[in-house]
């Protein structure tokens, strides 16, 4: 019951992530430099999921901690000045992600 609750939380966020990654190859050319970026914040994001699902807390909140800042170089470096319908995905997508964090924590019994 538990993963399915989790999977049913972090979908939101995989929907936004999702139409936001389909609109990079469709709609604008992504720098080489912003590509790399997001490729290790996909990679912190897999961690993040491993942890979280195999309930390894403490590589779920390493991967996060590496997320959090690769995520705010990526908005502030490359996301300043992109259509708004992207900045509106951006947002929906980062309170999705902030929602399943809170509700992984809460299922989880993780506060302090």
């Amino acid at each position: 019951m538990r993963t399915l609750q989790l999977a049913m939380a972090l979908s939101p966020y995989l929907i936004c992530a999702g139409l936001d990654a389909w609109w990079h190859e469709r709609g604008r050319v992504v720098p080489r430099t912003e590509w790399w970026l997001h490729l290790l914040l996909a990679l912190c994001l897999i961690a993040f999921l491993i942890g979280v699902f195999a309930r390894l807390p403490m590589l779920a909140f390493g991967a996060l901690g590496l997320f959090v800042p690769l995520h705010l170089s990526d908005a502030i470096g490359f996301h300043r000045d992109i259509d708004r319908r992207e900045r509106l995905v951006h947002a929906a997508a980062n309170l999705a992600l902030i929602a399943f964090v809170t509700f992984w924590i809460s299922v989880d019994s993780l506060w302090p």
